[in-house]
């Protein structure tokens, strides 16, 4: 049954990545040119960095193979869900603006004869026997010196003379679906990677504070003003390391709380890959205790005592609140 739903699961995100391809590589580029190669590339080496990452870490690979493949790996697979909503929104504008380019060819008026575009000395003449060679309009033919050439002689003239003065081709501008393909699926990239990279400069800035005022009505007055920093999510693992720790630490020391909650997903992995990094934990400055809870993760990975977090061996001041740390042992 396992092995089923792993092959369908496979089967889901393969044609989700075939789809992704087909919108943003194929059917904005002609031919397998150097764009399509890279795109398809990147479609192929993403999903295997991807599927590279979640095995090392759920398989428990060293943990330097971990840090080696998260950061590519977990970031195209955030780039590519947001690449598939971008793309799945598209297709409600793709419409939209093919009807547009419809009715703006359809309002311009009918191009006129290439003949008519052309200077009036390099109009061949209407008449019989009349044509112009090199802008010069002659009855019938004539040599270099001046002298009437044969009507057999006429022919080869001609094309000799369309041999030495041949017309420039333009080039063909894309047309209309590969405009629409291209305008849709450029923006759809813009937009996810805009949104990606703002939200990665967002985590590794550092966490912001917000405060909040809560009213109790039968708080001791003694107790007024107290402070209770409270922070989440933070995630220590192959990609936040030391120096996201100290940056945490640094914006709870600035707010002076009196009591420090880590509420859940401290790490993301075992004590003896991420006590180094966790090492900044113990510098928190608070006036009565810190508490932390490990979150989901730690549970199947880590040893259940926050002491052990401390990088040389304690966390001064905290207590955790764990599954086996039993009611006041904080």
């Amino acid at each position: 049954m396992i092995i089923v739903f792993g092959f369908l699961a496979l089967a889901v995100v393969t044609a989700l990545y075939w789809y992704l391809w087909r919108r943003l590589v194929r059917d904005t580029t002609t031919g397998w040119g150097l764009p399509r190669q890279l795109g398809t590339t990147l479609f192929v080496v993403g999903p295997v960095l991807m599927f590279a990452a979640l095995f090392a870490e759920v398989g428990h690979a060293p943990f330097v193979l971990q840090r080696a493949l998260a950061w590519p790996g977990f970031l195209w697979m955030v780039l590519s869900l947001y690449l598939l909503l971008a793309v799945v929104a598209g297709e409600a504008v793709r419409p939209l603006l093919t009807r547009i380019l419809q009715r703006r060819a359809a309002g311009r008026p009918e191009p006129e004869h290439a003949e008519s575009e052309r200077p009036e000395r390099e109009r061949p003449e209407r008449g019989a026997g009349l044509y112009s060679i090199c802008g010069h309009r002659r009855v019938g033919a004539t040599s270099p010196d001046g002298e009437q050439l044969s009507p057999q002689t006429e022919p080869h003239l001609k094309q000799l003379t369309r041999t030495q003065n041949p017309t420039s081709t333009p080039t063909p501008a894309p047309s209309r679906c590969l405009f629409v393909s291209r305008v849709v699926g450029g923006a759809a990239a813009t937009a996810a990677t805009a949104t990606v990279g703002y939200g990665t400069y967002g985590v590794l800035r550092g966490p912001r504070v917000k405060r909040v005022t809560v009213p109790l009505a039968k708080l001791p007055r003694a107790a007024h003003g107290y402070r209770v920093a409270v922070v989440s999510d933070i995630h220590l693992g192959p990609i936040l390391g030391r120096g996201f720790a100290q940056r945490v630490v640094d914006t709870i020391n600035a707010t002076q709380p009196d009591l420090i909650a880590v509420v859940g997903d401290l790490v993301d992995g075992s004590v003896k890959d991420l006590g180094p990094a966790a090492a900044p934990l113990a510098s928190c400055r608070h006036a009565t205790a810190a508490t932390s809870s490990p979150g989901t993760k730690l549970k199947n990975t880590a040893q259940p005592h926050p002491q052990l977090w401390g990088g040389a061996g304690e966390l001064p001041g905290w207590c955790g609140v764990w599954p086996s740390v039993r009611r006041g042992d904080c």
